[in-house]
């Protein structure tokens, strides 16, 4: 089990988004461990407009679009959802990018997920960034 916390939100942006309090997380010996960014938060999160979330540039990548982004500019092929939207089913993770590299990650390279859940803070897109722990939904 892992995951991981944006506290700016998604919005379909197609760009990078810096953030100090965004983190992720895993399980191990049932128990939660916090993997944070890398000091600066730079490029924290990247907000995939046809894509899932995805964490520093290649940390954790949830639903990579079929179509490559390009700057900002995705061209005409982005327009069609339908042959360039990521399987939210396929992850890969490539930690020590834009994240602290923690002993026992679980995820390396390429993997399938069997289940994605996502919560939603509808408070997020109207804050300045506070970060998880303030929130009490999370026991650090």
């Amino acid at each position: 089990i892992f995951g991981g916390y944006n506290p700016l939100g998604w919005r379909s942006t197609d760009d990078y988004s810096s953030s100090s309090n965004a983190w992720l997380w895993f399980q191990q010996n049932n128990k939660n461990v916090r993997v944070p960014i890398l000091q600066g938060g730079n490029a924290a999160v990247f907000d995939y407009a046809t894509g899932g979330p995805c964490f520093g540039s290649a940390d954790l990548l949830i639903g990579s679009p079929q179509a490559a982004v390009m700057g900002g500019f995705a061209g005409p092929d982005m327009e069609d959802v339908s042959i360039n939207a990521g399987d939210l089913r396929d992850c890969s993770s490539d930690l020590g990018g834009a994240y602290e590299f923690v002993q026992g990650w679980p995820v390396r390279g390429k993997s399938n997920l069997v289940e994605v859940e996502v919560y939603i803070n509808e408070n997020v897109a109207r804050s300045s960034g506070g970060g998880g722990s303030s929130n009490g939904w999370w026991p650090f």
